[in-house]
């Protein structure tokens, strides 16, 4: 069973895990950093990158976001309270949930096989680069190319 206790951490990355405004940015996977956690609510600020040589750095704006509740009727007459706030810690993220984002920096891990038939998932990853400077691709030792799988089975 998961802990039923998340300690959030001030001045943590964490992740969006829902769309929030377009207009504003607050889409889901946009990096944030924690400024300070209420019972209700957790203030972030947007974390940017590649600003020059300075790197990585931290909007001055305030953002809220609000904890939010789930309810599900149980068969036996009971009602399931969830409550939650929508982040995740964000150490890293799928190449799945970056199609659609414009990515500063990505770095692929090609040392076990992650493909699937017919896709070759690093060009998704390296498709969402800005500059291709900005892509880190690790192989095995003394390898420095990749296969694309193909299941010949499926084709016919």
């Amino acid at each position: 069973m998961p802990p039923h206790l998340l300690t959030i951490k001030t001045n943590s990355v964490f992740r969006l895990l829902r769309n929030f405004s377009l207009d504003l940015g607050l889409v889901k996977n946009v990096h944030v950093v924690i400024i300070n956690v209420g019972t209700r609510i957790v203030t972030v600020r947007f974390l940017r990158g590649m600003s020059g040589a300075t790197g990585i750095y931290v909007d001055s704006e305030d953002i809220l976001i609000p904890r939010i509740s789930f309810s599900a009727a149980l068969p036996s007459g009971h009602t399931l309270m969830q409550r939650q706030f929508p982040l995740a810690p964000a150490y890293s993220t799928t190449l799945n949930s970056c199609q659609g984002l414009t990515l500063d920096i990505v770095g692929v891990d090609l040392r076990r096989p992650i493909f699937s038939h017919g896709q070759l998932y690093y060009y998704t990853a390296l498709s969402r680069i800005r500059n291709q400077t900005h892509a880190r691709l690790l192989f095995r030792p003394g390898e420095i190319l990749t296969t694309n799988v193909t299941y010949h089975e499926i084709l016919v």
